[in-house]
C-alpha cells in the first residue's frame, strides 16, 4: 500500500493508468470520509496532478465505504483550525466547477453537509442505490455557507434554501429529480461506462470550450468566501452552537 510523507496511507486513491480517465477515490471509511486537511490536500493535488496529464479529459470521484463524504470536518472548532478548512473547501468546489477536465461524481452512500457541495460541484452526478444527500447544517446550528451556491446553481436558488432549510434527506431518484444528480441507478459502474462513451465520442476540444463558455455564462463570486467565512463565524461566535458541535462530535455523530 502506498505511503504519504508522513507514513499513512493515503485518503485519496488516485488511478491514472486508464486516462483519459483519471479516478480519485475517497478511501478513509474509518473518518466518513469527511474533509479534513489531509483529505482536502490529497483531493486537490489528485485533481492538479489529472490536470497536468496531457491526455487526461475526465475526473471521477468516488468513495468507499458506506459514506460519499460526511461534510467538513469540524475539530474543536479553533478558529485557526476551521477558517483555513473552509476556505480550502470552498477553493476545491470552485476548482472542481471550473476545471478544464469534466468532472464527475458517483455517489453510492450517504453525502452530507459538505458532501453534497463536493457532489455538486462536479459537471455530472451519478447517484446509486445506496447514495443519499442531505445538507444537514441547521441542525448543528450552522449556515450552509460554502456549498449554497454550487447547490442552488443545479437545482435553483429557492429549492437549495428549501431543502437546507428543512434538512431535507434526498434519496437518489429524489436528487435526480431534483437536479441534485444526473442520473439515478442500481448500477453506477454500468452508468459510468455509459457516460464515459458518450464523452468518448464527442470531440475533446468542443467539450473544452464548452467548460469555458460555460465559466463565461456564470462566472464565480469573488466575494463568496469571505462571505462563507463570515457567516459560520457569526454562528460559531454563540456558546450554544458550540457546545452544540461539541456534544455531536463527541457522540460520533459529526465528523
Amino acid at each position: 500500500m502506498a505511503m504519504t510523507a508522513s507514513g499513512v496511507p493515503p485518503r485519496v486513491r488516485v488511478d491514472m493508468a486508464r486516462t483519459p480517465v483519471v479516478r480519485a477515490t475517497l478511501d478513509s471509511p474509518a473518518t466518513r470520509n469527511r474533509l479534513d486537511d489531509e483529505l482536502l490536500a490529497e483531493l486537490t493535488d489528485a485533481l492538479e496532478r489529472a490536470e497536468r496529464a496531457d491526455d487526461a479529459s475526465v475526473f471521477v470521484l468516488d468513495a468507499t465505504g458506506d459514506t460519499f463524504c460526511s461534510g467538513i470536518a469540524l475539530g474543536d472548532i479553533d478558529r485557526a483550525e476551521w477558517q483555513p478548512r473552509l476556505v480550502a473547501v470552498h477553493d476545491l468546489l470552485r476548482r472542481l466547477a471550473d476545471s478544464p477536465l469534466v468532472t464527475v461524481a458517483v455517489v453510492d452512500g450517504a453525502a452530507t453537509g459538505g458532501g453534497v457541495g463536493l457532489a455538486a460541484a462536479c459537471d455530472h452526478v451519478i447517484a446509486g442505490p445506496r447514495a443519499s444527500l442531505r445538507m444537514t447544517e441547521v441542525l448543528l446550528g450552522l449556515v450552509p455557507a460554502v456549498i449554497l451556491p454550487v447547490v442552488a446553481e443545479r437545482v435553483g436558488r429557492h429549492r437549495a434554501y428549501s431543502l437546507a432549510l428543512g434538512a431535507q434527506e434526498l434519496a437518489a431518484g429524489e436528487a435526480a429529480a431534483l437536479g441534485l444528480a444526473d442520473r439515478h441507478t442500481d448500477d453506477c459502474h454500468r452508468e459510468l461506462r455509459l457516460l464515459l462513451r458518450r464523452l468518448r465520442a464527442a470531440d475533446p476540444g468542443a467539450l473544452r470550450a464548452l467548460k469555458r463558455y460555460r465559466r463565461e455564462l456564470y462566472p464565480s463570486d469573488e466575494g463568496h468566501a469571505d462571505r462563507s467565512v463570515r457567516v459560520v463565524a457569526e454562528r460559531l461566535g454563540d456558546e450554544r452552537v458550540r457546545d452544540r458541535l461539541h456534544t455531536f462530535h463527541r457522540q460520533g455523530l459529526i465528523p
